[in-house]
């Protein structure tokens, strides 16, 4: 990436954290960027188009996270517990980047082609590995396109929750947490 995108993605991040996206002028990004109005513009047609391509990089960061993650793994478990890990260190890691997940539904009626193909990949992918499990017999004959889908909005909707109530983000135990649910479920038998 050029390093101009980089610092205009990074002051965008931060203004749009602070302020969110509605409140913040792209003459604000600019000025936190120390770059000329034309250079951001010669990257991003509007401020849509910018928050899009936000969404897009971050998107594709997590994605490649949890492929260079399970690659080397052949346990289907082991690879749901590393996209687990992935996605929720990358939100911690990342902190001020959480408000991407509000923007995803903020604007998904003027970015849902793109966020549905982004989503798709990485549902698919995570529903790839739901069948190799059944495959193994190492998990319940379920529909993988459901399991991945559920795997993922229980992740998300854990993020959002502490977000909106501004819980602490307790890494570790929310890992354990959706680890068990996911994997184990709730009912003792």
């Amino acid at each position: 990436m050029h390093p101009k995108k980089e610092k205009i993605f990074e002051a965008a991040i931060e203004k749009f954290a602070k302020k969110g996206t509605t409140s913040t002028t792209m003459q604000e990004i600019v000025k936190a960027a120390g770059i000329g109005k034309g250079t951001l513009y010669r990257y991003f047609e509007n401020k849509e188009d910018l928050i899009f391509s936000l969404i897009e990089f971050r998107f594709n960061i997590i994605f490649e996270k949890v492929k260079a993650d399970i690659i080397k793994l052949d346990d289907p478990i082991q690879k749901i517990e590393k996209v687990i890990d992935a996605h929720l260190n990358f939100c911690a890691i990342h902190g001020a980047n959480k408000f991407l997940i509000r923007e995803v539904w903020g604007y998904k009626s003027k970015f849902k082609n793109a966020i549905q193909e982004m989503m798709s990949l990485y549902t698919g992918f995570i529903k790839d590995i739901i069948e190799e499990g059944i495959e193994q017999g190492k998990f319940k004959e379920v529909n993988a396109l459901n399991a991945a889908t559920a795997l993922i909005g229980m992740i998300d909707i854990t993020i959002i929750r502490c977000m909106m109530f501004e819980e602490d983000f307790l890494t570790n135990k929310i890992r354990e947490d959706i680890v068990e649910i996911y994997l184990n479920g709730m009912v003792i038998d």
